[in-house]
């Protein structure tokens, strides 16, 4: 949604993984001392409250330089996929967890837009949510909304995470989401 109807964002990288970059003492002691800069770009992170102090430190100095979006999904929704995964074996554990994610959000960020799953794709909801980032943020918005791809539709799930891959930023339709079905039991 972020990458298709903010042109801005579009760019190389696509989106930073801050589990991934702040795994690194380095990339942290470096982002902590302004020696490395995110600049304007999808920032993604899941389950931050659960990071190392130290990692969490980092992400929070992010925090307060971004704006956060947070999707609100359906924890049946959440939890399928994550057990698809063999990450999860406590299913109370599991739903401890997700409340202390949105708990966390609310500590560190007074800058935070929820976002339910299901409005994604409401066309008639999809285009406020739009507004609103755009609102949020200052980015201007593509002039007509781009809807994400039905994940129902297999083929061309399919065939717009390749071209993402292949093309990046120049994909017609940039699809980095997670593999279609993972959540569809």
């Amino acid at each position: 949604m972020l990458l298709n109807n903010f042109p801005e964002l579009a760019k190389k990288p696509l989106y930073v993984d801050a589990d991934q970059l702040f795994r690194s003492q380095v990339n942290r002691e470096k982002y902590a001392n302004n020696g490395l800069k995110i600049g304007e770009c999808v920032v993604k992170t899941h389950f931050p409250q659960a990071a190392p102090e130290n990692m969490r430190a980092t992400i929070e100095k992010l925090v307060k330089e971004s704006h956060v979006i947070l999707l609100r999904r359906p924890l049946d929704q959440t939890l399928r996929s994550t057990q698809s995964w063999g990450l999860v074996n406590d299913v109370d554990l599991y739903k401890e967890k997700v409340e202390e994610f949105f708990e966390y959000w609310s500590r560190v960020s007074s800058d935070v837009l929820e976002v339910h799953f299901d409005e994604l794709t409401d066309h008639e909801k999809f285009p406020a949510i739009v507004k609103s980032i755009s609102r949020l943020t200052g980015l201007k918005a593509t002039s007509k909304t781009r809807y994400p791809v039905n994940p129902k539709k297999i083929v061309t799930m399919m065939i717009t995470k390749l071209t993402t891959r292949l093309f990046g930023k120049r994909a017609p339709v940039i699809n980095t989401g997670i593999r279609s079905g993972m959540t569809q039991h």
